[in-house]
């Protein structure tokens, strides 16, 4: 081939290889060995990290048909927001409803999104989320890929928080940003989703509240662009909150909307769509939620005979299955029978693979059994299990007060 045919990038590697030749024939290099290595280390380097940088990669779409297939469109976002994905294959242009996208990979996108990445999966979260930061700080970049990376940045410092009041505080940063600079962007409802979490386990169970129940409320609303999977969730987000900061009539009602919001949704699916799982799981929190509020009312007998009767049946539910045994235990608790406690919270610990945020509860409920029955060694293992496997849960907080006072 002739070297007008190269390309630029085999131009490029030509001249690199010439150079690095020349470097290697030097005496100084040949009488070195060291610098030898050091040599062919730095050709490695650039070699490696030019092709990367000149390289485009387009963006992946994927989307669910009216049959509930899942296809693919290869190209380039131009927009991403509430209503619709447009897509520029290059010979045409793709407009794709929201609702029916399941996920967006941006290939053509700035140096420190693709840095924050792989950091991410490292498992290096803080880096991940400054490197998410400076990528949605950059002009240059496309709208729909600085939100993105936006979003990125408060996932990666929720991740990263385990208790800590500064990540939580980025994160808030972070979803609140989003939510100022992309409020038309397809993901506000998960960034909404998301802030209520961030409030929650930030310990302002007010604000938490009403993020959760304004997002629940565009459910009924039929807001364009909300995904009821994300509305129901923040209704469960919303119970959950209310009775934390102590309005179990809020949250009662919150849970009744919800069970019936579910049952509707449930029955416009059609059989084997892989939403009714979840739609499931989530009616059943909500049935469960009225326990819940019983106990709030000092009814402890009746959440005790609430709770046993959802048990019946519940083989095939793992939500209310695992949720049921999770009420029965907190009441055992207040009652003051914390042996008996113990098996019932030990069944969801060991056992439910389903609900993380489920999982980290039961481990607070047998450390404050194990309290109860004088047991501190075996209350500081749960507590431990819950700074380091799930401190970014809920639960991580009522973990904390124990903690203090061992």
């Amino acid at each position: 081939m002739s070297p007008a045919r190269l390309t630029v990038a085999g131009r490029s590697a030509l001249t690199r290889m010439s150079r690095f030749s020349a470097a290697m024939s030097h005496p100084s290099v040949s009488r070195s060995p060291r610098r030898a290595v050091w040599a062919l280390g730095l050709l490695v380097v650039v070699g490696a990290a030019t092709p990367a940088a000149a390289q485009t990669r387009p963006d992946h779409v994927l989307w669910r048909n009216a049959r509930g297939q899942v296809n693919t469109v290869i190209g380039k976002v131009s927009e991403n927001s509430l209503t619709q994905v447009v897509v520029d294959t290059g010979s045409s242009q793709r407009k794709l409803d929201a609702m029916a996208v399941q996920r967006i990979d941006f290939g053509d996108v700035p140096a420190p999104f693709a840095e924050g990445q792989a950091y991410a999966e490292r498992g290096d979260l803080e880096n991940a989320a400054a490197k998410f930061a400076l990528a949605a700080a950059d002009a240059g970049a496309r709208p729909v890929v600085r939100a993105r990376a936006r979003l990125a940045a408060a996932e990666s410092w929720l991740k990263k928080s385990r208790g800590d009041e500064a990540a939580l505080a980025a994160a808030q940063k972070e979803c609140e940003l989003f939510l100022s600079e992309f409020a038309a962007n397809r993901d506000v409802p998960g960034a909404r989703l998301l802030l209520g979490r961030v409030q929650r386990l930030s310990g302002d169970g007010p604000k938490a509240a009403e993020t959760y129940a304004a997002l629940f409320r565009e459910t009924t609303a039929a807001t364009p662009g909300y995904p009821p999977l994300v509305s129901f969730q923040a209704g469960i987000g919303a119970g959950e909150a209310y009775l934390l900061i102590g309005d179990a009539a809020r949250a009662r009602e919150i849970y009744l909307a919800l069970e019936s919001a579910i049952a509707g949704a449930l029955a416009s699916l059609p059989d084997g769509d892989p939403l009714r799982v979840q739609y499931t799981a989530l009616q059943s929190e909500a049935r469960l939620g009225e326990g819940y509020c019983l106990m709030a009312a000092g009814s402890l007998a009746q959440a005790r005979t609430f709770f046993q009767g959802q048990l019946s049946g519940a083989e095939s539910n793992p939500a209310r299955r695992f949720g049921a045994h999770l009420g029965l235990g907190e009441v055992l608790l207040a009652e003051g029978n914390a042996r008996a406690a113990q098996l019932e919270f030990a069944q969801v610990s060991a056992i439910d693979h389903t609900n993380r945020d489920r999982t980290a509860r039961a481990l607070v409920g047998l450390a404050e059994s194990a309290l109860k029955l004088n047991a501190r060694n075996d209350a500081k293992l749960w507590l431990e299990a819950i700074r380091t496997q799930h401190g970014d849960t809920p639960a991580a907080l009522k973990a904390q007060e124990l903690e203090k006072n061992l």
